[in-house]
């Protein structure tokens, strides 16, 4: 019996030094835990820093690819990559470790002094010769807040639980005035932003309201109305997706989930509670490419990028060209849009050739329609102008300079140099009346009009289109000269199409046009009947 109290008394006593043992051990972090890792490589080592008031172990992991590195080679490096973390020399060796954030502020205390150990065992070289490797630990502590295990031999540990840092990053932002797209009315802004994955892109809209406050579903809701190629996929509870498809990008959900932050603080509450105000910046985020700056807290690093409006050029179909200039199999037509006012005439252009110069076209457009000039200048064209004997119809350069494409696609060439095939579309535009799709590509969305065939007083005064009555009150009538599909078209001063009609009538048939509702003013009516285009000029009282 008292063998048996003599051994669990020893067991005791061994129990209790073990646990002592036990609770004086480094304090350590399981590489897995770690949410920061700087450096690249197949080699990893665990760098830890302990603090006193308060008593604080933070974590890092670094990554390299040599067999061995110093630790002062790996501090370098993270203090490079942490803009929180630095440290200082004194004359043995490391004379302190800072650490400052928006919450902390850390160094040494007073009467200490900094040690360090790896793989709880303490270094008896300077941390710039202190060589590691591979899986190794490696920690500092401010004396104050660990535990001298070993008076003799100077061996402290740190017991202090360790938390991973995370990584110290900013949501990028974009500056209103770089807003290139603006949706919405009102003195009010907000600019909103998405960041996919895959590539890693961000684009960024502007939002313009009335009211003080905005949901941003509200603001997504507007967006997605004004712009086809922005989407997203509501799910009663949040966002299930958030879509984005042009002519390069299809960009959609690649992580596990959308997050979003306005002014680059997490939101709280669902995007359909969630209101903002003037000056606010909201931005979604994939978050596979996002950056975990607290515990379900993220931030997207990508430059925002604006995005630039929709918009689609105007075309009109060769069929409807009324003016056809040259002759030849082969087609193409040839658009000018002006702005004050913002108005687009076509012209049809063929030729037999397999290509044809620009400037060819508008050489033999200027030619044969007079109305129609352009200036050259030392880069291009200076002026494009049309001029009707009339004050009330002139139109030359609005803005700053022309710029023109082919077939929605902006030039790359002069001129005089790019070459047309048959069935392209050219388009001259004043660039004070273009949308900028993209870096110095621009489209004109005005709708296009045919130029009209009535070139001159003289011209009118010889055609032999018979319209009567001249003037007219309530109607008058047009006598057709040809048999078969016949275009009868009523034009204002101005150019405009007023009304048009196709009929397939016999020779010398008459159709009636109604000018009840017409102004009082001069008209013309054109006659369009087996390629034969006869104008009149019609007076409506």
């Amino acid at each position: 019996m008292r063998k048996n109290f003599t051994l669990l008394f020893l067991l005791g006593i061994f129990g209790l030094f073990t646990t002592k043992l036990f609770a004086q051990q480094d304090a350590t972090i399981d590489p897995a835990d770690i949410r920061y890792w700087i450096g690249e490589g197949e080699n990893e080592v665990v760098f830890i820093v302990n603090w006193a008031e308060p008593d604080t172990a933070m974590a890092w992991g670094y990554r390299f690819e040599e067999e061995t590195v110093t630790v002062q080679a790996m501090m370098d490096e993270i203090v490079d990559a942490d803009s929180r973390l630095s440290y200082t020399l004194g004359p043995w060796g490391l004379g302190d470790i800072l650490y400052s954030d928006g919450a902390l502020e850390m160094s040494i205390t007073a009467g200490g002094y900094w040690m360090f150990n790896v793989d709880g065992e303490m270094a008896q070289v300077g941390f710039d010769q202190q060589t590691i490797t591979n899986g190794n630990y490696v920690k500092w502590g401010d004396t104050n807040c660990g535990t001298m295990i070993d008076p003799d031999l100077w061996i402290y540990v740190w017991e202090k639980e360790v938390a991973a840092v995370y990584p110290d990053a900013e949501d990028t932002m974009i500056d209103p005035s770089a807003i290139r797209y603006w949706i919405g009315e009102g003195e009010n802004e907000v600019v909103f932003a998405v960041n996919w994955n895959e590539p890693d892109t961000c684009l960024a809209w502007g939002y313009r309201f009335s009211e003080e406050t905005v949901t941003v579903k509200g603001v997504m809701d507007a967006i997605k109305d004004a712009d086809p190629r922005f989407d997203y996929v509501d799910i009663g509870w949040g966002v299930g997706d958030i879509y984005y498809a042009d002519d390069v990008l299809d960009l959609s959900l690649y992580g596990t989930y959308w997050m979003y932050n306005v002014n680059g603080s997490m939101a709280m509450l669902g995007f359909d509670q969630q209101t903002v105000v003037d000056g606010d910046f909201i931005k979604w985020g994939d978050e596979s490419c996002g950056t975990e700056i607290a515990p379900w807290t993220l931030v997207w690093e990508s430059e925002v990028g604006a995005v630039y409006p929709y918009a689609e050029e105007a075309k009109i179909e060769a069929s409807d060209i009324q003016y056809w200039v040259g002759e030849g199999q082969n087609e193409v037509v040839f658009a000018v849009n002006w702005n004050e006012p913002n108005r687009c005439l076509a012209w049809g252009y063929r030729f037999d050739g397999e290509s044809v110069i620009l400037k060819e076209v508008m050489d033999a457009i200027a030619e044969t329609d007079k109305r129609f000039s352009y200036v050259p200048g030392d880069w291009g064209v200076d002026d494009i102008i049309f001029n009707v004997d009339s004050e009330e119809l002139h139109y030359d350069l609005a803005g700053q300079w022309w710029l023109f494409n082919v077939n929605g696609s902006m030039a790359m060439l002069g001129y005089d140099q790019q070459t047309l095939e048959n069935g392209d579309f050219i388009k001259w535009g004043d660039e004070s009346c273009a949308t900028e799709i993209a870096q110095w590509s621009y489209v004109w969305t005005q709708e296009v009009e045919p130029v009209w065939m009535n070139t001159g007083v003289e011209e009118i005064q010889t055609n032999t289109l018979s319209v009567y009555p001249n003037p007219a009150v309530n109607e008058t009538f047009v006598t057709i000269e040809n048999a078969g599909m016949t275009t009868v078209s009523v034009y204002d001063v101005q150019g405009r199409l007023i009304s048009t009609e196709s009929v397939e009538a016999v020779a010398g048939e008459q159709v009636r046009i109604s000018t009840e509702m017409l102004n009082a003013g001069v008209y013309f009516v054109t006659v369009n009947s087996e390629s034969v285009v006869r104008t009149a000029k019609l007076v409506v009282k």
